[in-house]
Formats: structure tokens, sequence, C-alpha cells
């Protein structure tokens, strides 16, 4: 957090002392009582919260912004007590000032899949050159963003937030604090039906960003989407770019090839073709680095400049992360999330990938899918029988309908296991995996799978 002086923050607030001195430093902030100590700023949101006993805050220095300013009478002169009227509304003055004391470029990015990677590879661009601060890996929940924004300090040049979707005003609220001038959306498909009951409210829930960007700025969008083509842009008057394949396409992907170091592509923008190569396995990483550059050319950064960072990208944690396995086998570890739209994308790459390669794949329970969860598990199933996965083993207790949907659309039955913990998967994997098989293990970090990885890997 940026140091400031109270009496400034005091005054953006409109609160006034109660008691103690305005004229000190706070260079830390917290909304629940037990964190006050020294430096700190509390602002004093949860009132049934208990000061931690054990604070020795005879001579600390801090300061409280509440409502109640009696509930702090007991802890001594020495602390500033700031009354106001209304602490919710002066939490947002607060968060409003600290953001605008920031005139640097701030890109958000949200999507159903591909965020996280996007993310980072807008960051990693761009800290070519600027000290950027971003969000940790998948981390986006509501309550880290307070957090997010005071790590902005007088060091910071450029942010880049991971801007999640569980329920609607989501992306209004996170908007509230990052205030991103340019968004990306990577794509929609199915997930968190259990925050939104339906596509079209999900759907609805991410066109929210445009409300989010004040319907000005810059808005990257893959323009290959079926789910973005049905968001309605006419309030929005900021400047539109797309990605993808589509001939509508700013950033246009003309081609793919594997390559020994990973996948090159060609790329035209305006009557320049690009040819890049970014390192891993996954063709879909093609959208997410076409996505990163449109967001590095929107805040400045020359098309080239861009491409060639992305050749020291390193591949995200868990997101489908090639090792070496037992047995001689290759194993492909996507465990960090699951959802119907990347479990399908998954299984198509491993098909694609596997070079004539038996096919196994490890499926876990995909959450937060509301009242159709069943249907969406049955389908991914169906599907992987459809593609000819040769080996199916759904893993965990909300996984059985996944073994159903194979086996009902053709899987034979000694090629579908159902398993409900790592225990009984690894058993099993250890029978079939050999130097002729390639196994997706596709889960959700909210299920770890982390035995069943150490297990079925070779640590290099």
């Amino acid at each position: 957090m940026k140091s400031l002086p109270l009496k400034t923050i005091i005054s953006e607030i409109g609160g006034e002392v109660f008691q103690g001195t305005k004229d000190i430093t706070v260079d830390n902030f917290a909304t629940k009582r037990r964190r006050l100590g020294r430096g700190v700023l509390l602002f004093d949101l949860y009132h049934n919260d208990d000061i931690n006993p054990g604070i020795k805050l005879k001579n600390c220095r801090c300061a409280v912004v509440t409502e109640k300013p009696f509930d702090f009478a007991f802890i001594g002169s020495n602390i500033t007590v700031i009354r106001v009227p209304d602490i919710s509304k002066a939490y947002w003055k607060f968060v409003e000032f600290y953001r605008n004391l920031f005139d640097i470029p701030v890109i958000g990015v949200t999507g159903t899949c591909g965020k996280t990677t996007t993310k980072e590879m807008i960051k990693h661009i761009l800290s070519g050159r600027l000290k950027v601060n971003a969000t940790y890996k998948s981390y986006n929940s509501a309550f880290r963003h307070l957090g997010y924004l005071l790590s902005m300090d007088d060091d910071t040049q450029a942010a880049v937030f991971e801007m999640g979707v569980a329920y609607p005003g989501d992306l209004l609220l996170s908007s509230r604090y990052f205030k991103p001038q340019v968004g990306v959306i990577t794509n929609i498909g199915i997930d968190h039906l259990q925050g939104f009951g339906s596509l079209d409210a999900y759907i609805k829930g991410k066109a929210e960003f445009l409300e989010g960007l004040g319907y000005k700025g810059t808005i990257i969008l893959n323009a290959d989407d079926e789910n973005i083509k049905k968001i309605d842009f006419s309030k929005f008057k900021g400047n539109i770019i797309y990605f993808g394949y589509s001939d509508k396409s700013h950033f246009k992907i003309i081609k793919t090839r594997h390559v020994k170091k990973g996948i090159k592509f060609s790329m035209q923008h305006n009557d320049k073709v690009y040819n890049f190569v970014i390192p891993g396995h996954a063709e879909f990483n093609v959208y997410n680095a076409a996505a990163a550059i449109a967001a590095a050319y929107a805040v400045g950064f020359d098309i080239e400049e861009a491409g060639r960072r992305l050749e020291s990208f390193e591949n995200v944690e868990k997101h489908f992360e090639f090792n070496e396995g037992i047995n001689g086998s290759i194993i492909v570890d996507d465990t960090w999330s699951t959802n119907p739209t990347s479990a399908e994308s998954a299984l198509k790459l491993l098909k694609r990938l596997s070079r004539g390669k038996k096919t196994i794949a490890v499926l876990g329970k995909m959450s937060l899918l509301g009242k159709h969860s069943n249907e969406f598990h049955y389908e991914i199933g169906a599907k992987a029988a459809r593609m000819r996965i040769n080996k199916l083993v759904a893993l965990g207790n909300g996984a059985e309908e996944i073994a159903r949907g194979a086996l009902e659309k053709g899987m034979k039955e000694q090629d579908v296991y159902f398993c409900k913990n790592s225990e009984q998967a690894y058993e099993i994997l250890n029978k079939v995996l050999d130097d002729k098989s390639i196994a997706l293990v596709k889960t959700s970090m909210l299920a770890s799978c982390n035995d069943l990885m150490d297990r079925i890997t070779i640590k290099k």
C-alpha cells in the first residue's frame, strides 16, 4: 500500500476526528477489528468482529474509521478514531480515492476459459519494460479485490486483474475497485449456472463488463465465440477489438502448427502478417496469445514486441501441462479447474495430440452447474465416447454421470471406470498406463488431486 497522510484520507471520506491526532501516516489497511495494529487504518465494516486482545495498542500509532466511535473508547486515547455517518459510503470513497491515485494502464480479463493464461500472458508482455501488478494465479474472489488494489504503489506502472463471474453483479463490483480502461473477454461457455440459473443469465453477467468500463475505453473480444455475439453492444461508445479466426478479427489468426518449441502461429493485423511461437502444446493458447497481444497493443505496445515476449512465456501451472508419467506414459495435468467448455476443449486436444497413442481421460466433478449438473456431466461422458477416447476414469463423487454418459454412448464396460477417490484411480491407472498411452487428468482445485498427480508423474 502507498503510504498516505491520515489527514488527507479524512478529508476525502468526509470524516471527523473523534479522538486522537490526524497527523499520522498509514501504510496498511484492514476491514476487521482483530487486524488493528501499528500503521493500520481500520475501516470498521464488521461491527460484530472483536479486537484481538493480544495486540499491544498502548503505544500503537493507528486509526479507526467507524460509525460507532464509543466501541473504541477503551483502547486508549493514542488511537485515532474517525467518526463517519455511513461506514460503507466512507469505504467506497476511500477505494475510489486510492484507485484514482494511479494514472496507469489497467487491464481487466474475464471469460469462462483461458482468463488466467491470458492475464499471465499480458503480464509477461508488459513486464518486459514496466513494473506490473496482477492478480495471483486464478485467485479472483471478491474478498481479494481490496488487497489487489492496495498492492499498487508508487512503483506500479501497469496492472492486470483477472475478474471472475460467479453471480450477477460480480463484474460491476470488480470494475468498481479496479476501473480498467481495457477489458478482455476470452470466451463465454457453460459455467457458474448455480449462481445464474441459466446460460442466458450468465451471458448477461459477462456483458456487465461494458457497464463496468463505463461504456467507454477498449473491449477486446473473441470474434469466433457464439455467446459473445449475443451481447448487445449498442450502448458501448468505446473501441471494440476482435481476435480469432473470423474475417472480422482485427487480430486474425491465420494458421497454427506444432513445432519443437511449441506452437507456431501466423496472425494478421491490418495488412501485415506476423509469425510467433508460444511454448506448450495447447492450441487454444493461440487464442489467449492473440487476446494478450491485442491488449498490450491497446496500451501502447508494439505487436512485434508483444509477440516476441511470449516466446519466453512459461505455461501456467496445472493448465494442460505435459509431464512424464509412470510406466513410460505421458500425463497431461489440467487439474486447476474444469467446466463443460474447458473439458470438451481438453478432450479434443488430447485426441489431436495423441498421435496414435492410447488416450485415457480422467475426469472429475464439474462444480457450480446448478440444477442441470447431471445433464452436463452426462454429456461430457457422451462426448468422450463420440471422440473415441480409449479409456475413461470418472473420479470422485459427482462424476458418476460422466461414466454413465460414456457407457450409454458406446464405450465398452471394460474401458470405463468409476473411482470414488484418488487411491482407486491410481490402482486403475497403474495398470493401464504404458509407453503407448497419453492420459489427461481434468479436475478442479476444489477437489484436489495432488496426491494422484504425485503418484502418476515422474518428478524431474
